[in-house]
């Protein structure tokens, strides 16, 4: 049960900071830099985003990969930090 109860508290938390994260670029979007343009135009091309909106939603996506990716690794590396503490 405790297991159980580790694994769903991870996941509620890589959700939520993700969807944070995402939002916080969303809104302020020259704080990180953005991608190079020719991975940008990959992107468009690859979802066949030809007009404003479908190259906003791919946008979204992106945000959120990134965020995604992000999150999960500064999660690991707190997560070998606080283990690491705890066995002193």
């Amino acid at each position: 049960m405790r297991r159980a109860t580790k694994i769903s508290g991870v996941i509620v938390w890589l959700l939520f900071a993700t969807l944070a994260l995402t939002y916080v670029w969303g809104r302020h979007p020259d704080a990180i830099p953005p991608p190079p343009l020719a991975f940008s135009l990959w992107l468009n091309d690859l979802f066949d985003a030809y007009d404003a909106e479908a190259s906003g939603v791919v946008d979204v996506y992106y945000m959120l990969a990134v965020s995604f990716i992000l999150v999960s690794f500064c999660t690991f590396v707190a997560w070998r930090i606080f283990k690491r503490l705890c066995k002193r």
